[in-house]
């Protein structure tokens, strides 16, 4: 390690970071020097042969609750790339195993390890001292007043790139609490691309043609997980159990149980170059704030269209937002038939192991969830009847966000033509799209959503699939409830319903507050995540998934980003007032989806009869 750090502090383009460094802080050059050495040599971990041995065996045992399941068709042209270009890999984050899993794919794709960065939170004795020297790069979260660490880091990434080393991060910043992909951490990011093009601009145009940066997405998800009861128990309140020796054991013995198979999927790869250029074209800039966020949803994009339908998605799906309710095997069948057709309907991707559509394709899937005490069975009556375990919701409701990124837009377009369909209009399509937008920017915090009209593309594709040809008839709301009737799915209560209950609790919140008072964000959410637990318990929440920490901080983000946070008078008061009525008019029309879809597995009776019914009291 100290031959690297030799290299760069020796380089022409340490020398000048550091005389700027100097200049910006206004500190001596040996100061600045001493802090930049003392940085890389925290940082920089190297590739030694007997360390890395021992690491993939570490890995590989620290892994054995799993078989890989992997796409093996993308690593011929992973390879093929990587042998004139850097390949910088970044994941979902949804376990501490993911490094792993992902480093035994590439190597039996035939593909180099990977420098991967990580928390330094994680950089524990005496693990450190193999994994520094098996490529983890341990570096630190919170760098906002130290501005030569992340100087440093720039350059030994563009050390990295220089000399053609593979990069993996996992570029949510931490393991997602939901299930959902998490909003991107831009900082790691913009180093990279700084590097980039730092690197760029001291070599030829051939030499820049001919080597270049690719991003590759990569999808993680797993049958079943042993962290998922701690990570909802944070995402509902609960305090985080700090990384420790002690941690890491009690994790490693967790391991010890067989939980079928992590799914590995490689989106299309991104090449820096281009996507620089074309964020630059679309934004018309060349900033940060605009090009850095443009190729990270984009990659967050890619993300979500390799990720794969599990077995346990889809029946957390249909076993969840059912009030509860405990349903046969018939039943649950039943449900899952529409929901079946539609995945296939669309083409969606699917693990080779989904077979719910025969009862003993499902009781497997559901023994695997009983197994990890998830869902219960009770045998006492009649029939055999499944139902989430109590307080088990938030584990269960993990699976099933995996893939709610599938179907969020039949979700939103279901909402949408009800909500037409519900108020005095002339043109139930116009008043469709209007609904339709929204909601995508009520869910703007939630989602990752492509350009408006993208956005519209999909939900006119969505609305086409329910009922072919819709736009190009005079349709009266009549028409409208009747297509939605002929579906036989409704899915907004599964897939936008709790988030916007949670929603909810925020904005009814802040519009009873003062607004001359300033908010506190995190004593304001510990608040509100209290009041939701209440009102599950007094059932006037549907879903206890909407106690969610996630689903508080994406409230807050919504409301910040609509102007609401600040200290004002009566215009802000009626701001948020507003805010808070359009929520609850949205709670209610997914209420009604709720209703008829329950009402379904009793009498069959339609959403007509609730929108009627609701309207006439």
């Amino acid at each position: 390690m100290s031959v690297t750090v030799d290299l760069i502090t020796s380089s022409a383009r340490f020398t000048t970071r550091v005389a700027q460094l100097a200049q910006e802080t206004g500190r001596t050059h040996a100061d600045i020097n001493a802090d930049a050495t003392t940085a890389l040599g925290e940082m920089i971990a190297t590739m030694q042969d007997q360390p890395t041995r021992v690491w993939d065996a570490f890995g590989k045992w620290l892994s054995r609750s799993y078989t890989i399941d992997s796409a093996t068709e993308h690593l011929p042209k992973l390879r093929a790339l990587n042998r004139q270009h850097t390949l910088v890999f970044l994941p979902n984050h949804r376990s501490y195993l993911d490094p792993l899993v992902l480093r035994r794919v590439l190597h039996q794709g035939g593909l180099p390890s990977n420098y991967i960065l990580g928390g330094i939170n994680l950089a524990m004795w005496p693990a450190t001292l193999v994994a520094k020297r098996s490529g983890l790069i341990f570096i630190r979260r919170n760098t906002r007043d130290d501005p030569v660490y992340p100087a440093m880091l720039r350059l030994f990434l563009g050390f990295l790139i220089e000399h053609r080393a593979n990069l993996e991060w996992y570029f949510e910043g931490g393991r997602t609490r939901t299930g959902k992909l998490r909003p991107p951490r831009m900082g790691v990011l913009k180093y990279l691309i700084d590097a980039y093009q730092e690197n760029a601009e001291s070599v030829t145009d051939s030499a820049r043609t001919s080597s270049d940066v690719y991003l590759v997405p990569v999808s993680i998800v797993y049958d079943q997980q042993a962290e998922v009861g701690a990570i909802s128990s944070e995402d509902g309140g609960g305090a985080k159990a700090p990384e420790s020796l002690r941690w890491l054991v009690s994790f490693a013995r967790a391991q010890s149980k067989r939980r079928g198979q992590a799914h590995v999927r490689f989106g299309e790869p991104l090449r820096l170059s281009s996507a620089l250029e074309d964020a630059h074209e679309r934004a018309g800039s060349f900033t940060a704030t605009t090009v850095v966020p443009r190729v990270a949803f984009e990659i967050a994009h890619r993300i979500n269209d390799a990720t794969p339908i599990t077995p346990a998605a889809l029946v957390t799906f249909a076993l969840l937002d059912n009030e509860g309710r405990a349903l046969s095997l018939a039943e649950l069948l039943e449900v899952l038939e529409p929901l079946l057709h539609y995945v296939r309907q669309r083409g969606l991707p699917l693990t080779s192991d989904i077979d719910l559509a025969r009862p003993d394709g499902l009781r497997r899937a559901l023994r695997t969830l009983q197994r990890e005490g998830i869902v219960e069975a009770y045998s006492g009556g009649l029939d055999v009847v499944y139902s989430v375990a109590r307080y088990r919701q938030h584990e269960a409701a993990f699976y099933r966000n995996t893939v709610a990124h599938w179907f969020v837009y039949r979700a939103i377009a279901e909402v949408a033509l009800l909500t037409a369909s519900s108020s005095p209009v002339d043109d139930v399509v116009d008043a469709t799209w209007t609904s339709a937008l929204e909601l995508r920017d009520l869910l703007k915090f939630e989602f990752f959503f492509p350009p408006k009209r993208d956005f519209a593309e999909r939900i006119r594709h969505e609305s086409d699939i329910a009922r072919p040809g819709w736009e190009n008839e005079e349709l009266a709301i009549p028409d409208v409830l009747k297509s939605m009737d002929q579906t036989s799915l409704y899915l907004s209560h599964r897939v936008i319903g709790p988030i916007l209950e949670g929603y909810n609790v925020v904005a009814q919140r802040l519009a009873a507050r003062e607004p001359a008072a300033p908010i506190d964000e995190e004593a304001l959410i510990t608040e509100c995540l209290g009041i939701a637990h209440q009102d599950w318990l007094q059932h006037r929440l549907h879903s206890p998934e909407s106690i969610s920490r996630d689903l508080m901080q994406g409230a807050l983000k919504l409301a910040d980003n609509r102007g609401l946070l600040g200290v004002g008078g009566d215009e802000l008061s009626g701001q948020r007032r507003a805010f808070a009525t359009e929520l609850g008019r949205v709670v209610h029309q997914v209420a009604l989806v709720r209703g008829a879809a329950l009402a379904r597995l009793g009498d069959d009776s339609s959403i007509s009869t609730h929108v009627h019914g609701n309207n006439q009291s």
